[in-house]
């Protein structure tokens, strides 16, 4: 096997550890899920786990950082898109279909990780500011007639949008549908009318 060969076999066998910890992490928590339950779901056995990673806190991190990596490119790839916040707002909305079910619950505990944690703060920190810099790019390509604080602005307020739909609409399904009409109405009217 030839060194690249064996750089790209160890990639692949981490990210089918990390890929089993997200689905054990999704269904116990960062700190609920053992070693085991991620042995079992990679079906590879514990002495395998720790040739790649030397300890369940390394593979909560990386886990981590693929979660955060994978919201940044999320919300770049779609957030731009929206011409209101109906989407946003809407957890059933094509806006939401791709961001899967799992993802929606690993990003939830990777927050509230950042709540305890000061490398996942960073982590979280050191997404954002790429997610900023991004987004303003596409924004600023979008309406050329605003100026960079405003962009910032309303960058600033989507995310809050999304984020809060993200850790509140998934789990509530006793939302009034009409008062969310109402403040999607006011809503898009000042982010995008």
């Amino acid at each position: 096997m030839s060194h690249s060969e064996h750089d790209e076999f160890f990639l692949q066998r981490q990210q089918q550890i990390i890929n089993a910890a997200k689905v054990c992490f999704s269904r116990s928590g960062f700190h609920g899920a053992s070693m085991a339950d991620i042995s079992r779901e990679s079906a590879l056995g514990a002495g395998q786990i720790y040739r790649y990673f030397s300890s369940k806190e390394l593979i909560v991190t990386e886990t981590i950082k693929s979660i955060a990596h994978n919201w940044r490119l999320f919300l770049v790839q779609h957030l731009p898109a929206q011409q209101s916040t109906q989407d946003i707002i809407n957890a059933d909305s094509p806006f939401w279909q791709h961001w899967p079910s799992q993802d929606r619950k690993l990003l939830l505990e990777m927050y509230s990780e950042a709540s305890r944690n000061e490398s996942v703060r960073t982590i979280l920190a050191q997404q954002e500011q790429l997610l900023l810099a991004e987004l303003d790019v596409h924004f600023a390509a979008q309406t050329a007639e605003t100026n960079a604080s405003q962009r910032a602005n309303r960058i600033q307020f989507l995310l809050l949008l999304v984020d809060g739909v993200a850790c509140r609409a998934f789990g509530d399904s006793d939302l009034d549908q009409n008062e969310m009409q109402r403040v999607n109405g006011i809503l898009s009217q000042h982010l995008f009318g």
